[in-house]
């Protein structure tokens, strides 16, 4: 009451008489009081925000309360309240502005680059703030807290990045079938350069692709397994490629139907696998061979061959120049040397009449799918699927 009879008084003063330099007096006093007065409305707004005052009257946040109940809008009203709980929950801060060693727009200022990530930070620094400013002007001091914004956030983004390299991974695991999957977690720069390696590897199909178009992340598991056997390769046509130990037993080479309890088709560290994937290990992989009788018996241990030998990959390479799928292009250094009439099943031999330059994701799909490969008279090579025809 005393407030309103105090304001109400100077609103019925006449200063028409007065001089400049009592215009000048009364103004300079109206702002330091009115400071005075903004001070004691944050302390005021802290006090009734702590005891959660604002419930009594069912709003849901101070800040719906004041928007409702005073002549504030609710974008005002947020900014009082996150000004209050500044000075409420720092003593350093409230100290100051009691004292009149920092201003309402110092606190303001504080208040405008505070974020919930930056929160934590202030305690750390709230004292050297408050010194600043109690030595700066507000524009001054305005400047300094959007550059300890900026300090604030190099800071925290080195601990998120920091806690997020920690949980770096590449997982992986085998299912039943044989097939991997996995997922990881990589920093935005090996992250950008993985993506981008296999984007420009494995760039989008054309329309008229005989085998049809693969979405994105068919394209980039493609290129995954394309990348991973160049380097494996050493980069060049007929390099070293790996060694993989494969175990079968004799009546899944030759066809028969054992007993499935009986029967071994399997990868070594994978496991079971179907016959296909078999026949496609044995075209061009150090491929180590264990053929079995039944449960014990080994018929056979075939020694670790490579089953294109640098020269016939080298002649592949003249002679096929790149896959030689219908409309792939890939080189020479990502293709496999593939059997025309199967290692495997067809014993097919292993010369360069036999064989043709196929890149990895064709090579599988010749192995996985009904197409066929046939010679031609004039030595060309014919695609074949049933459905589609050459």
């Amino acid at each position: 009451m005393q407030i309103r009879m105090g304001v109400a008084a100077l609103a019925s003063e006449d200063r028409t008489g007065w001089t400049g330099a009592a215009k000048s007096d009364r103004l300079q006093e109206l702002l330091e009081v009115r400071e005075q007065l903004d001070a004691e409305i944050l302390c005021a707004t802290g006090d009734w925000d702590r005891d959660r005052a604002w419930e009594i009257d069912g709003a849901l946040s101070p800040r719906a309360w004041l928007a409702h109940r005073t002549p504030i809008s609710e974008p005002e009203a947020g900014r009082l309240v996150k000004n209050a709980r500044l000075v409420n929950e720092h003593d350093e801060i409230a100290a100051a502005l009691a004292d009149g060693d920092i201003t309402t727009p110092h606190v303001e200022s504080i208040g405008r680059v505070m974020s919930s990530a930056r929160l934590p930070l202030l305690a750390e620094h709230v004292e050297t703030l408050v010194e600043q400013a109690m030595n700066l002007p507000i524009g001054d001091f305005t400047t300094l807290m959007r550059r300890w914004a900026s300090l604030a956030d190099d800071h925290l983004s080195k601990d998120a990045h920091n806690e997020k390299w920690e949980r770096r991974h590449l997982h992986a695991s085998i299912g039943l079938d044989g097939w991997v999957q996995g997922d990881f977690l990589l920093d935005p720069i090996a992250g950008a350069a993985v993506l981008g390696a296999l984007d420009h590897e494995a760039p989008p199909d054309p329309e008229d692709a005989p085998d049809g178009t693969r979405t994105l992340s068919q394209r980039r598991a493609d290129a995954f397994v394309d990348i991973v056997n160049r380097h494996i390769n050493g980069g060049v046509p007929g390099g070293n490629p790996p060694t993989v130990v494969a175990v079968a037993d004799v009546a899944e080479l030759v066809g028969m139907s054992p007993k499935m309890a009986a029967t071994r088709c399997e990868i070594e560290g994978i496991g079971p696998v179907g016959r296909s994937i078999l026949d496609q290990m044995g075209c061009d992989a150090r491929f180590t061979r264990f053929i079995m009788a039944g449960k014990s018996q080994i018929l056979d241990m075939g020694r670790s061959v490579r089953v294109a030998t640098p020269a016939q990959r080298r002649a592949l390479a003249v002679r096929d120049r790149h896959c030689r799928f219908p409309s792939c292009g890939r080189k020479p250094q990502w293709c496999d040397a593939h059997h025309i009439a199967g290692w495997v099943e067809s014993l097919g031999e292993t010369n360069i009449d036999n064989l043709i330059l196929l890149c990895r994701r064709h090579h599988t799909l010749l192995h996985n799918s009904r197409w066929t490969i046939t010679r031609t008279a004039d030595g060309e090579f014919e695609f074949t699927h049933p459905a589609r025809g050459p």
